[in-house]
């Protein structure tokens, strides 16, 4: 169990400069010493104060970010690799970050290192990043010497799967915002500009077409349930957001849908199999065994359908089985990815492989995304004018009558 988290202060200094200016400025440490420790290299008679310690806003506005975490970890494999004490490093990274929660980071892996710790230990207590896939790849690297190396592959490993995840957002998030735009015009326009014209229809006092009566009902339930609706779907949302983890047939028939979707399935799926093999390649690398590395592939896998099929790979190579046959019997993984697998393993280039599988799918993950482009964007415009057009034509039509009667 980790030891409790020392409590960080932004302490305000002056001091006076190697070029004989006089300095003023902010810094976060645990005590006056090793802030007095941080700034004696470049400065001299020194005058450090302790304001209050950080209130819940600038703790939440300097939290961890998981770019802090990557080029934190990047720095810390850039200078081992060029030779520089590891204590020295971790100071040295701690002066790069403005915000205080990476800085934090850094600091109590320092101070755990001065206390003896091992590298694997004080990053674990410094913060639980470091723990599970990144802890054993970090143990196994510190037992074989290669630290630094092994820093830079969970940095590769984790720049990766942020750029995967960027590719995923993308493509859902020109088709949210258009629905998302085209639902709150539609509700606008049914709740505040077609009760004018109703309005000005009942002056009227003529028979308006079906298509009008049926737009001017569907305005009168959103003007009078659409309040309640937007409730009971913001409950609705909650409730499945407290209690999603123990609906797990709910959670089996939402992927099973989302599998089946054109393209959005491939892409789902294309998605899953980065992540599986790049983590069983990244863990092949580090020295870590194949049943540990199948552990942290089911973890990060984010599908109930492939967590289970990796638990079965699991079983099927703890028995001795190869990993090709098993992949192979479970049934839910690519061809292409169980032949290559086997190439691997014929080869003993498993973790080389496994790469090569990840770049090739994450080039399908492009065409995929400039695909799904390609078929949505004419598919939203259509919905959009559609809506809209529909909605200003029921509007028009009983004008369009009324001016064929007078005429």
């Amino acid at each position: 169990m980790p030891p409790p988290t020392p409590e960080l202060h932004r302490y305000y200094w002056q001091g006076i400069h190697l070029d004989q200016q006089r300095k003023t400025g902010y810094l976060w440490a645990f005590s006056q010493e090793e802030a007095l420790r941080q700034l004696q290299p470049n400065l001299t008679a020194i005058h450090i104060i302790r304001p209050d310690p950080p209130n819940p806003f600038s703790r939440w506005r300097n939290r961890v970010r998981e770019k802090d975490m990557t080029d934190l970890i990047r720095q810390l494999a850039i200078m081992l690799n060029a030779g520089l004490p590891i204590v020295q490093a971790l100071l040295l990274i701690a002066t790069q970050f403005s915000r205080f929660g990476a800085k934090l980071i850094v600091l109590q892996a320092h101070n755990a290192l001065m206390n003896g710790a091992s590298v694997t230990d004080a990053l674990q207590q410094s913060s639980s990043a470091f723990r599970g896939l990144y802890g054993d790849m970090l143990l196994a690297g510190e037992m074989t010497g290669k630290i630094a190396e092994t820093l830079a592959q969970i940095a590769d490993y984790r720049e990766k799967n942020a750029q995967l995840q960027a590719k995923m957002i993308k493509a859902a998030t020109y088709p949210s915002i258009v629905m998302v735009s085209t639902l709150l015009l539609t509700t606008l326009m049914l709740a505040k500009v077609i009760p004018e014209f109703a309005q000005m229809f009942n002056h009227m006092h003529a028979e308006l077409p079906w298509f009008t009566r049926r737009i001017l009902a569907i305005s009168d339930l959103v003007r009078f349930w659409g309040k309640w609706a937007l409730v009971f779907v913001l409950g609705v949302i909650c409730l499945l957001k407290i209690f999603w983890h123990r609906m797990t047939t709910l959670q089996m028939m939402t992927e099973r849908l989302l599998f089946k979707l054109p393209l959005l399935g491939i892409l789902r799926t294309k998605a899953i199999m980065i992540r599986c093999c790049r983590t069983l390649a990244t863990c092949y690398d580090c020295g870590i065994p194949l049943l540990d590395s199948l552990k942290s592939a089911q973890n990060i896998a984010g599908s109930r359908r492939y967590q289970s099929a990796l638990e079965t790979v699991l079983v099927q190579v703890s028995a001795g089985s190869s990993l090709y046959l098993a992949m192979q019997t479970s049934h839910h993984f690519p061809e292409f990815v169980t032949q290559m697998v086997f190439i691997g393993e014929e080869s003993g280039t498993l973790g080389q492989v496994l790469n090569k599988v990840a770049q090739q799918y994450e080039q399908d993950i492009d065409q995929c995304i400039e695909q799904l482009g390609e078929m949505i964007e004419p598919l939203l415009i259509l919905v959009l004018g559609g809506l809209i057009g529909g909605l200003v034509i029921a509007m028009y039509l009983p004008v369009f009558n009324l001016m064929q009667v007078m005429g």
